[in-house]
């Protein structure tokens, strides 16, 4: 049967779910099969995304919802790792962090083909799409020049259902109950969706609406080693380097992720069509995060016991501390809040030769944080013994107080008490037309053309208030007045909480101690405030920054095809030229406000050509350019501290320098020149094996730092800031490889239902960074959250009523940060161990009976292996190190219920 690609994403209003969902699947020979084969669930998913990737002009990697309200992952951003070339950062409970595609983090984000993001950001989290209402995620390597302009790593698109992907009226629902081992706690999850379709004297009507809800009480536990490495003497007199502090900290709350969708299609005839969407995403967060810090230092520490580490002649392995700083303690009670609605209208006409298509889009996103910190303190330093990297199971730091008591609230003291009010904020509008004629010439067969322009506003508003006595605070300030009273005569409830570190191999006993709780501190925060001495309410925000954006971009590019002998050839040549406009203000505080403003035009050309060198053999080649804009925080104008007292002196001593943070209006955009060949195969109904190299030449990656400004007022070497600046160029290049398919080639029967899936990435990076900034290793360096290798593996089984996944993924070390070495000479980092990652669910249908056959349960299991994420601080050039962080994440177990009619 003949087969024609589906239209691309974003060529003018975004592509109907349905091409995703009913992708045209290739037919095979009889030679092929010796029986059918009811391609369901998971077989279906992979046949999908095969056929995705076959008729796409560029070099995409799909997942596609299996069934209604099921992805293969619990979330959208688990499923997004499973991906060649994306690694994800993980944390409570989910892969919420960054998403990185080769190794990049600069990624534009859509929804139906429409940009979305999250209040002042250029992005959205995976994380806050809920899975029940996808139905498939797309990860762009490469983009033409009719999507909208990709990040320096390429676009993420999120496909929901809309009402005339379906036959008519439809029910499909599921709940599920999940537990989280670490938190110890049970959890509900719900997704609804009901469509229908119905033929009218004025056309053909479909509407929808799918709404869900998540929610997770989670609970990351952390031993630590401080960053700062410090020099002591031992009894004996000798020197000795250690961390300046050693601790325990949880991450902890209750997410709650509510969302809905909705869509009307209206088809009055059959080359017209217009449609509504619309979409609400939640995110709701009650965080409550706690540490413990045990200080090594401070006048008159004692260290005995002091044994070095082997192979090292001055870093300490263990030691007993006396009469050092009081261990210091908070609880937070911070709620945080993001509502993001988007709503968009638009129309198709399709007639003979032409297409037109028009969208316009309006999107409003709001964050919320209050922020409440109860800082504690012992009442006395006890004496302490501190191993500094354990040698058994992960390693890393554990330490006891023999013979105190943690949970005893008379050891404890009141310190001080944070308080911060902040909102961040954004809307745009977005408007495109697209247009698209077929030629009838045999090697130009379409020309495409299109506008695009948006308007886009954000801010930021902050404010907070602190104050503590802590050894030499200033006793007569009012804020100060409760400092040092008992704990238990503070208004709040105190508990002893439950302990983390589930899994952790008998690894620090001494995990909990005594706080206030979370509700006590949020019903009790005027008390506390008035305590402080701050005046009622939240604390007073101001402005950080007002953005302004304006951006107009225009297209143009033409379909070819042609034959160089037997072989055919196609692709798409084109460029998008975009102008942006942006404006960003800042008043800092009894201050003067400053503006910082920038425009440029960027020319972003592209092309893609696929060889078809068998039927089931491609080759496509790809070079094109993309940029990232700077964010709107990176943009403004950066804001000085109050002098110093020593400015004023007649002659300030060299170090007397005023300090400052903030942005840099003179950033310019992260540009990269992008070249791809990918070498794909397909066979059977689902196999596909594919071979890809790539390479990102970068300019201006940004990277903040440390800076002297030669200031107008306060001339050269007085001001020290730090802000990001453009770096110098940059480089990643690699190859990803990968190959997966069901069985069919087995003898007929129950071994035809297993398949294996796997694919890995390589990486090889580097960035230049301004002149000044020595590494200790040369003025080059890995760039930051980068891992060399990735790669994942899934095994899978489906027959009859069965369907099940195991799934493994893995990724190298990476480097998290820079930092400044304790003798001030240069620059090492931090890294992160390579990390590790089980998954394992499964669905099974019971019945066949008409009415139940659509009845499933499932089971899930994340995190089976439980392996903590080990960091380290490598704080010398010859490679000296100490454990950073062991931290111990959530084993989530999930049975739920899915069902339709």
């Amino acid at each position: 049967m003949a087969q024609s690609p589906p239209p691309q994403a974003d060529a003018g209003v975004p592509v109907p779910a349905e091409t995703v969902a009913t992708a045209e699947i290739p037919e095979l020979g009889d030679e092929d099969f010796s029986e059918e084969i009811v391609v369901v669930g998971l077989q279906r998913s992979m046949q999908q995304a095969q056929s995705v990737k076959r008729n796409a002009d560029q070099i995409v990697d799909t997942v596609v919802a299996e069934d209604i309200g099921k992805l293969p992952d619990v979330t959208v951003s688990e499923t997004a790792a499973r991906i060649p070339g994306v690694q994800v950062d993980r944390a409570r409970g989910e892969a919420a962090g960054q998403v990185l595609v080769r190794g990049l983090p600069d990624v534009t984000t859509t929804y139906n083909g429409r940009e979305i993001f999250t209040a002042e950001t250029r992005n959205v989290a995976l994380a806050d799409f809920p899975a029940g209402g996808i139905a498939a995620l797309e990860v762009y390597k490469t983009t033409t020049a009719n999507q909208v302009e990709a990040g320096l790593a390429g676009l993420i698109d999120v496909r929901s259902r809309r009402p005339l992907d379906f036959e008519g009226f439809e029910v499909s629902g599921s709940v599920r109950v999940t537990h989280a081992s670490q938190s110890g706690r049970f959890d509900p999850n719900a997704n609804l969706l009901v469509t229908d379709r119905w033929k009218t004297e004025l056309g053909e009507v479909g509407a929808l609406v799918n709404a869900s809800y998540t929610r997770l009480n989670y609970l990351d536990s952390a031993r630590w080693n401080s960053g700062v490495i410090a020099t002591g003497a031992s009894e004996t007199g000798e020197q000795f380097r250690f961390p300046e502090a050693v601790g325990i900290f949880y991450g902890g709350g209750q997410r709650e992720r509510p969302s809905v969708n909705a869509s009307v299609q209206w088809r009055p005839r059959s080359d017209l069509e217009f449609f509504v969407d619309g979409l609400w995403q939640g995110y709701r967060d009650s965080v409550s995060d706690r540490q413990l810090e045990m200080r090594l230092r401070g006048e008159g520490a004692r260290y005995t016991g002091v044994t070095l580490r082997p192979g090292t002649v001055d870093q300490g392995q263990s030691l007993t501390v006396e009469n050092a700083s009081r261990p210091f303690m908070f609880q937070g009670a911070t709620y945080r809040q993001t509502d993001t609605f988007q709503v968009a209208v638009g129309g198709v006409y399709e007639s003979g030769p032409l297409r037109i298509t028009t969208d316009i889009a309006r999107t409003d996103s709001r964050f919320d944080l209050s922020l409440y910190s109860f800082d504690q303190e012992l009442a006395t330093s006890p004496t302490f013994n501190v191993n500094f990297d354990v040698p058994r199971g992960p390693g890393g730091v554990e330490f006891e107080l023999p013979g105190f008591d943690l949970t005893d609230p008379a050891n404890f003291r009141y310190l001080g008490f944070f308080d911060r009010s902040y909102v961040a904020a954004g809307g745009d509008w977005q408007f495109r037309t697209d247009a698209e004629v077929k030629t009838g010439f045999a090697y130009i067969p379409k020309v495409e053309v299109g506008f695009r322009h948006t308007a886009r506003t954000a801010y930021q508003e902050n404010g907070q208030r602190y104050c503590a006595n802590d050894d030499g605070g200033n006793p007569d300030a009012p804020c100060l007045l409760a400092a040092g009273t008992p704990l238990s005569e503070m208004p709040v409830d105190l508990h002893v909480f439950r302990g983390g570190f589930r899994g952790g191999g008998g690894i620090q006993d001494q995990r909990t101690w005594v706080t206030p709780t979370y509700d006590s501190i949020r019903d009790n925060v005027e008390r506390l405030r008035a305590i402080q001495g701050f005046n009622p309410g939240a604390p007073e925000r101001t402005r950080t920054f007002d953005a302004n954006e304006q951006s107009f971009a225009w297209y143009g590019q033409a379909r070819y095809e042609f034959k160089v002998g037997p072989i055919p050839v196609d692709g798409v040549v084109g460029a998008r030229v975009v102008s942006t406009y942006t404006t960003v203000t800042t008043t800092p505080p009894n201050g003067t406000a400053q503006q910082g403003s920038g425009r440029y035009t960027d020319v972003l050309p592209s092309a893609i050509a696929r060889v078809r060198l068998m039927p089931d053999l491609h080759l496509r080649l790809s070079a094109n350019q993309t940029r990232t804009r700077p964010g709107f925080d990176q943009l403004r104008p950066t804001v000085l501290n109050s002098p110093p007292p020593c400015l004023s002196e007649p002659n300030p001593p060299p170090g007397c320098q005023i300090t400052g943070s903030g942005g840099n209006p003179e950033l310019e955009p992260v540009r990269s020149n992008n070249y791809d060949a990918s070498l794909e195969y397909y066979f059977w109904q689902t196999g596909m094996a594919s071979l890809a190299g790539f390479r990102r030449d970068l300019e201006g990656f940004i990277t903040n730092l440390d800076a002297t400004l030669d200031h107008p007022v306060y001339g050269p070497d007085r001001v020290r800031v730090n802000i990001p600046f453009n770096g110098g160029e940059g480089r990643i290049q690699g190859f990803e490889a990968s190959v997966g398919s069901f069985f069919d080639f087995l003898p007929q029967g129950w071994l035809r239902g297993f398949g294996a899936y796997g694919n890995v990435t390589y990486l090889n990076d580097e960035q230049a960074f301004p002149t000044g900034f020595e590494l200790g290793l040369g003025e080059t360096g890995r760039i930051p959250n980068v891992s060399n290798w990735s790669y994942n593996l899934v095994a899978m089984y489906e027959r009859d009523r069965l369907s099940a996944r195991l799934a493994y993924n893995y990724r190298s070390r990476w480097i998290t940060a820079y930092t400044q070495n304790p003798d001030g000479e240069g620059f090492t980092g931090e890294f992160v161990d390579g990390v590790s990652r089980l998954d394992f669910s499964a669905s099974y249908s019971p019945w066949t009976a008409k009415g139940w056959e659509n009845l499933t349960f499932t089971f899930d299991v994340s995190n089976i292996l439980g392996n903590p994420y080990r960091s380290f601080r490598r704080f010398t050039a010859e490679g000296d190190t100490y454990p950073r962080d062991v931290r111990y994440e959530e084993r989530i177990f999930s049975l739920g219920i899915r069902a339709r009619i």
